[in-house]
């Protein structure tokens, strides 16, 4: 393990451990996104390579305020939220850090608020499609609800050098709907449920704006670690391990 990888492994983990402590805890939470650091670093990047001049984001959150500073010079961020209080909330945060003239908040009444019924485009329609005011974009990220229409709508409001972004990708279900794409890469990681990323284009390619090699060997270590104190193997559990898929095939 060379020395950026191992610096790097560590820092993660202590970021992670401290916002685990705090959360158990009950301490004032960390207002980062909800994912792991590892993801993180490989958006930040991501947005630092790209330099999308307008971005959407589907379900605000901390990514919300958080990327904000990767963005390149005039830049717009547009989040759409279904959730009226998590909205109002993020709302009063962003006006607080003062950063409304790049953050565009838009909230969205979707025509259920059950979380039961995600993917599910007829129930989230408004959702899905508002953003077709504001195209095109260089980048669209998917994260909150409907994901698989969120996704094949991203098609549409996608420049055609844009990126999309969707986080969660180790969820199954999510996958077929990238299909869409010319070239989609996707890492997964030990988790089922949550987690793992999906980069999607139409015609750029996603390697030239990301370090793959080194995000590839933070992810497969980390999985290998957690597999390993899950100690799933003394209960006769399979480890799920770290996968590279491009274009429906395993290539790591």
């Amino acid at each position: 393990m060379n020395k950026h990888i191992r610096a790097s492994l560590i820092d993660f983990y202590k970021k992670g451990t401290i916002r685990k402590f705090r959360k158990i805890f009950k301490l004032k939470r960390a207002r980062t996104p909800y994912m792991k650091y590892k993801e993180i670093a490989l958006f930040e990047e991501l947005l630092s390579n790209l330099k999308p001049q307008k971005v959407l984001e589907y379900g605000c959150g901390f990514s919300s305020l958080h990327f904000l500073s990767f963005l390149p010079d005039k830049a717009i961020w547009h989040s759409v939220e279904h959730n009226q209080q998590w909205f109002e909330e993020v709302k009063q945060m962003a006006t607080k850090k003062g950063v409304d003239n790049i953050l565009k908040l838009h909230h969205v009444t979707a025509e259920t608020e059950s979380w039961l019924l995600e993917g599910d485009y007829k129930d989230f329609k408004n959702y899905v499609d508002f953003p077709e005011k504001l195209k095109p974009f260089q980048l669209v990220l998917v994260d909150g609800m409907a994901r698989e229409s969120c996704v094949k709508k991203a098609f549409e409001l996608l420049a055609d050098d844009g990126i999309l972004v969707l986080h969660d990708a180790n969820r199954k279900r999510y996958q077929d709907s990238l299909k869409l794409f010319d070239d989609c890469l996707i890492l997964e990681d030990f988790r089922k449920t949550a987690g793992g990323f999906a980069l999607a284009s139409k015609g750029r390619n996603i390697e030239s704006l990301i370090d793959l090699p080194y995000h590839a060997k933070i992810w497969a270590i980390d999985t290998q670690i957690v597999n390993f104190f899950k100690f799933k193997y003394l209960m006769g559990k399979k480890s799920k391990p770290f996968r590279i898929i491009r274009n429906g095939q395993v290539i790591s």
